[in-house]
């Protein structure tokens, strides 16, 4: 399936949802941020939203510091 991760064209043939698709790419979910589809998900939804053919994310790393 073809979806879009910041702005940059990907095939993804992975688990269908955003769990696995960030651990598939190497970004742990705890440490970021999603938005699907212009709705972010929530840190308890990531295990279960669904990823599916044309889904627009937006991946926000956390950054600590003071």
């Amino acid at each position: 399936m073809e979806i879009k991760i910041n702005g940059e064209d990907r095939t993804y043939t992975g688990p269908a949802s955003v769990g696995e698709l960030l651990r598939h790419i190497g970004v742990n979910p705890k440490t970021v941020a999603v938005e699907r589809n212009l709705r972010i998900i929530s840190r308890n939804e990531i295990e279960a939203e669904p990823v599916e053919a044309g889904d627009t994310f937006e991946i926000i790393r956390l950054v600590g510091g003071g």
